[in-house]
């Protein structure tokens, strides 16, 4: 039988904008569904952010969650790392992440080597899906199109 627990997230450190790397400020929050890998719902409470100066919204996303995916991080992983065995998703699911992934993954190697090369950093290998994913997030990076907000 699948649960549903509600949570708040709030960071302990201070952020500044991905965009333009000023001060960001608490306006609200907001609920934001995740289902772990065994099917179980969580609702977390996020805070959403605007930046003082660029006035950009930002939501306060822990590192169990993919920008705009359903499923948490480690489902992602999984199923993108080819190891979708025991995840609790529909195979048409588990299609469109994969689909996703094969889509955007060029671009998002092309990203972190530009981090890697703008800022003198390394990042570990090999490189885990997710932590890809969210250096784009926190990048400011993520493109915004159809084929990869509606794929999951």
């Amino acid at each position: 039988m699948r649960t549903r627990s509600i949570y708040f997230v709030q960071g302990m450190e201070s952020v500044g904008c991905p965009v333009c790397g000023k001060l960001l400020k608490v306006i609200g929050t907001r609920e934001r569904k995740v289902t772990e890998v065994d099917g179980n719902i969580k609702v977390l409470i996020i805070r959403r952010l605007r930046c003082t100066c660029c006035r950009k919204i930002h939501h306060e996303l822990p590192d169990i969650l993919v920008p705009y995916k359903r499923h948490c991080a480690e489902t992602v992983g999984k199923i993108v790392g080819g190891d979708a065995e025991g995840v609790c998703c529909e195979e048409s699911t588990i299609r469109k992440i994969r689909r996703w992934w094969v889509t955007l993954h060029i671009y998002f190697q092309s990203v972190l080597a530009s981090l890697e090369y703008k800022f003198s950093v390394r990042f570990a290998e090999p490189i885990k899906p997710v932590e890809v994913v969210r250096a784009v997030a926190n990048g400011n990076l993520w493109i915004h199109t159809r084929s990869a907000w509606a794929s999951g």
